[in-house]
């Protein structure tokens, strides 16, 4: 086992106990095994869906609590995905370094396989509780992985 596998099998375990959110992309493009999504309008203006996108997952993630894992579920316009990937990673932290105000979230990208008919994910995003750089503004930091 490599270490970059050991140390996912580590995170996993720390996570069992979390709780998790489906939440699809859009909705009405595809059906999708999800309790909610991000954005609501059946169809999305290419050159709105990355803000649309952005400003529909700060929201959401105001509504979960910490260690949470959200599994979004994507269908189509990669500009979308990108909205939501990049307001994930705005809200790493917060510049109170004395306190932890780190969100501790995990987003899990979940994408339709065509070969199997199911959902699968092999990328994550999450944020941690301790900054790659003292020297940075936000106390906390985004990482990603595949598995």
């Amino acid at each position: 086992m490599t270490i970059e596998e050991k140390l996912r099998e580590l995170k996993a375990k720390e996570r069992a106990d979390w709780p998790r959110v489906k939440v699809g992309l859009i909705k009405g493009r595809h059906p999708l095994p999800v309790e909610s999504y991000l954005i609501e309008q059946e169809t999305v203006e290419f050159d709105q869906a990355h803000r649309l996108a952005y400003d529909a997952m700060l929201s959401f993630i105001d509504s979960t609590e910490r260690n949470t894992v959200i599994k979004l579920y994507i269908t189509g316009l990669t500009r979308c995905t990108l909205g939501a990937v990049a307001a994930f990673q705005k809200c790493a932290g917060s510049c109170t370094v004395s306190g932890d105000n780190t969100s501790y979230r995990v987003l899990e990208i979940h994408e339709y396989n065509a070969v199997t008919g199911e959902y699968e994910s092999v990328v994550e995003f999450y944020h941690g509780a301790t900054p790659n750089d003292t020297s940075v503004d936000e106390y906390g930091y985004m990482s990603s992985s595949l598995r």
